[in-house]
């Protein structure tokens, strides 16, 4: 191995390991300070940060309004630091700029990891979590893991973009990176589907037909079935299909399927579930470049 090649995976370990150290870190902090009390100017400001985040968020199709969104939610957060739907919103907000929006890798990466962060300080909030995190015997990450298993229900959107931000992260990472990372990922997502399989239009099942699709040893039926329970059940958010062709797919060498996924996202009406529209804009976006690079991934 080159020196350039070795500095290189050194310096994706250390990112790596500083990521999770960010985790545990926050896991393991004290609770924030608490605010002064509010006058009429400071709620008045509050309130108006809200509204402006609120109103670009739902414009997020549009990339400024995303950032203007993001930049709003930090705002409103810092005057507001005990506002759990404001943090939810924040990490989902993250997670769309890193995801579909950013493309320096560096940026993207600071942008999930600050959305993991945010998720990770909203499950500290639960009672269960803390006891058994407090009380299990091992290492922060065995500890976080069997603490995750007991999560209430009132957390799951919490666990939710904790997982998938953290995914994304890593999502360009090696191999073994994702390994290292897997046991706490599958804690957190099967949390999730035990407690609200549904979630964000089949989440769970998508993000576990893409998992399983990159580990090594794991059968690929596994990642079919669950990308096909995620498309049976909501085949109008198109992001599963995307993600199908680009993992499982071209793991399989199936160009036909491939194909057929892509080009079903293309001409699909994104407007079919309004809620999440501007997700469905960008996945046809993303659809098209890899019909664009279809060689690439075939060769």
């Amino acid at each position: 191995m080159s020196r350039m090649m070795e500095n290189g995976h050194n310096k994706i370990i250390m990112e790596f390991t500083q990521f999770l150290l960010l985790i545990v870190l926050t896991l393991v902090s004290c609770a924030p300070t608490k605010p002064t009390t509010p006058d009429a100017a400071y709620i008045e400001n509050v309130e108006y940060l809200k509204s402006q985040a609120i109103e670009n968020w739902n414009k997020r199709s549009n990339k400024k309004n995303a950032a203007i969104s993001t930049f709003f939610l930090e705002k409103a957060i810092i005057l507001e630091p005990h506002n759990v739907e404001l943090k939810l919103l924040l990490s989902r907000a993250y997670h769309f700029e890193g995801y579909y929006i950013e493309s320096d890798l560096e940026l993207k990466d600071s942008l999930f990891i600050k959305g993991a962060q945010l998720a990770v300080s909203i499950v500290r909030q639960s009672d269960l979590f803390n006891k058994v995190f407090e009380t299990t015997s091992g290492d922060s990450m065995v500890k976080v893991t069997q603490a995750i298993a007991v999560v209430e229900k009132d957390y799951v959107d919490a666990l939710y973009w904790w997982a998938i931000n953290m995914a994304r992260y890593l999502a360009e990472k090696s191999v073994r990176d994702r390994l290292e990372y897997r046991e706490m990922g599958e804690s957190l997502m099967h949390r999730v589907l035990a407690l609200d399989p549904d979630y964000f239009y089949g989440g769970p099942n998508r993000y576990f037909g893409a998992f399983y699709s990159r580990l090594p040893g794991v059968e690929l039926s596994q990642s079919e079935e669950h990308f096909q329970k995620a498309i049976n059940d909501f085949p109008d958010y198109l992001g599963t299909y995307v993600l199908r062709a680009r993992f499982l797919h071209t793991k399989s060498g199936d160009r036909e399927q491939f194909r057929k996924d892509l080009i079903h996202v293309v001409n699909a009406d994104p407007s079919n579930i309004p809620d999440v529209m501007a997700e469905n804009l960008f996945e046809q976006k993303i659809a098209e470049v890899l019909l664009d690079e279809e060689n690439m991934f075939f060769e």
